[in-house]
């Protein structure tokens, strides 16, 4: 009987020491989760502000194309509006990114696309 006791005792001790573990492993193993999270979300910032410079310097170059006569497709134009909505997206979502590189540039961009589509250039045969 006194043998009960003392199994008892130390079953209980040990079955707390495996609880503690047990706990111990499940804020080890949320703090690396929560560590590779941030990490994820600072890549996640990384490409979405690369994806900005680079829609950018799309408009950019397309209005210095447009400015110069350059003749574009109707798909060509979308995809700049496509870059157009990614970068003003980035600027809304980031106050501190500088965005009055293309304002003039996306204007004259979409001021154009409106022209051309009111005129029917992109009907059924034509290229702009």
């Amino acid at each position: 009987m006194p043998t009960d006791i003392i199994l008892a005792v130390f079953a209980s001790g040990g079955f707390w020491a495996f609880i503690q573990f047990l706990i111990s492993r499940k804020d080890k193993t949320q703090q690396r989760l929560t560590e590779i999270s941030d990490q994820m979300e600072k890549l996640s910032d990384k490409i979405d502000h690369n994806a900005a410079v680079l829609a950018r310097t799309h408009i950019l170059r397309f209005d210095d194309e447009l400015l110069n006569g350059i003749e574009h497709s109707r798909e060509y134009f979308h995809q700049q509006l496509d870059d157009i909505d990614t970068y003003d997206d980035f600027c809304e979502r980031h106050p501190d990114f500088k965005n009055s590189y293309t304002v003039m540039a996306s204007e004259h961009i979409k001021s154009t696309y409106k022209r051309l589509v009111e005129k029917g250039v992109f009907m059924e045969g034509g290229n702009q």
